[in-house]
């Protein structure tokens, strides 16, 4: 009887965002510290020349443009694997990187994503893959664990609300809901990013951040991200869309952390606007696509637990 090929535990989508130097070498880096059971995609808009001949190792996926949104969303039809980690461009791995990020997925089946933790080429902690509502400001870059495992207290005693496109594990099952709860026409990363760490939210789901998954970012580590009034408004519509019983930030805490943080008055003065945004986001998401902690916990906790053939999670 013929061997079926085993399903990779995880696919990896590696995304080509305007260097290709960069990408390469985020694609030397897995490539040189590749675990078993693992799948790499490559997501770029169609330039990309392949010429050091990788297609027999990894699978190039031509999106629709070189939005980061696009790439991902593109990419994903690719993937098999039970788990889906986004690399950005410029990122490094390096051995045993994954194996934190699984065994966190293993062994709590109420997780629905990691936000890895991003380093410079010192070693020190950087911004940039995960975020936190805090009191004054939406979706704020929280900082990431040091070596020590123990992370840099955020603003405010914010908790890990979310994780920004560039870098992060999700389940794919969750990552599919997510895809089809977001309209392709919404695309800005930020705003995508936010999107999908309130509905997460919504179902009940935990997005966990670890200090043993560790990834070199340099300065592929944060995304462009202006405060501004379309900033302001956008998120705050996104907020009323996906969870309409949580509290808007108070005036107050908005002007402190515009005039003392990292927002801005016109960030400030587009959330206390976004009313006019609410029908536009009706259109842009659907907030029942996304499965809930008590649809999925108890299958994925059985399919974990099945075998280390496992496909899916």
């Amino acid at each position: 009887m013929p061997k079926l090929p085993r399903i990779p535990r995880v696919s990896i989508v590696i995304p080509l965002q305007r260097d290709e130097q960069q990408f390469e070498e985020t694609l030397l880096s897995v490539l040189e510290n590749q675990p078993e059971e693992c799948q790499i995609i490559a997501a770029h808009n169609g330039t990309y020349t392949d010429p050091f001949e990788l297609a027999d190792e990894i699978t190039f996926v031509t999106a629709r443009s070189s939005n980061l949104v696009d790439l991902v969303r593109d990419a994903f039809d690719a993937t098999t694997g039970s788990i889906v980690h986004v690399l950005g461009t410029g990122m490094k791995a390096h051995a045993g990187w994954l194996d934190e990020a699984i065994k966190s997925f293993d062994d709590d089946s109420t997780i629905a994503a990691l936000t890895p933790n991003l380093v410079d080429d010192s070693g020190k902690p950087i911004n940039g893959s995960g975020w936190s509502d805090v009191a004054g400001r939406l979706c704020q870059p929280r900082k990431a664990h040091s070596r020590s495992g123990r992370q840099s207290a955020p603003r405010n005693g914010a908790a890990n609300n979310g994780f920004f496109l560039n870098a992060f594990f999700i389940r794919r099952r969750l990552l599919a809901d997510l895809l089809d709860a977001v309209a392709p026409a919404m695309n800005d990363p930020i705003a995508v990013s936010y999107a999908f760490g309130c509905l997460l939210k919504r179902g009940g789901w935990k997005i966990a951040s670890t200090g043993e998954c560790e990834i070199v970012a340099g300065d592929a580590a944060e995304l462009y991200d202006e405060s501004d009034g379309d900033r302001g408004q956008c998120l705050a519509a996104i907020r009323a869309r996906t969870l309409p019983a949580a509290a808007s930030p108070r005036w107050t805490d908005m002007l402190r952390e515009a005039i003392l943080g990292d927002s801005s008055i016109g960030e400030m003065i587009g959330m206390t606007r976004h009313r006019r945004n609410i029908a536009a986001m009706r259109r842009a998401i659907d907030p029942e696509s996304v499965s809930t902690v008590e649809e999925l916990a108890q299958i994925i906790s059985l399919e974990t637990n099945h075998s280390p053939g496992r496909a899916a999670a």
